[in-house]
């Protein structure tokens, strides 16, 4: 399942075609696509200086969701049986939202199996994004 967001044409890169709908949503990616948007929750106002980060946040996502999608494995698999392991796990949720809180992105996932969601944040430090919560568990250590 890792790499489900690789297709970087299906992603709008580019600051001059984002554009705010529904009040605060720019979408990063299109219905037809990936159906990815990222909510400005009330900073609609900083949407100018908000777009350099936002086209990061695009560029990144396959490599953030591979993150969760690691971390989901190692946490939740880890403890089954070795003959039922698979090299690719299924991960049965999909990136619905994005929103940004300086210096915190929180992903929403929504699941596709069964009607169930939870949020992810990362902490964009040093260049890089940085796990710290996935779900319930919180204040995940860098290493």
């Amino acid at each position: 399942m890792y790499d489900r967001y690789a297709d970087m044409e299906k992603f709008i890169t580019d600051p001059d075609k984002l554009q705010i709908v529904n009040g605060s949503e720019v979408y990063i990616s299109s219905e037809y696509d990936y159906d990815i948007a990222v909510d400005l929750q009330g900073r609609v106002e900083d949407f100018e200086q908000l777009k350099p980060f936002i086209i990061l946040v695009a560029k990144s996502i396959c490599e953030l969701d591979n993150t969760v999608q690691k971390f989901e494995y190692q946490h939740n698999w880890i403890a089954l049986s070795p003959l039922i392991l698979l090299s690719e796990p299924p991960f049965y949720y999909d990136i619905e939202t994005v929103f940004i809180n300086d210096p915190y992105i929180i992903l929403k996932y929504w699941g596709t199996e069964e009607d169930r969601d939870f949020d992810v944040v990362f902490e964009f430090k040093n260049g890089k994004f940085v796990l710290r919560n996935f779900d319930t568990v919180r204040d995940i250590p860098e290493d």
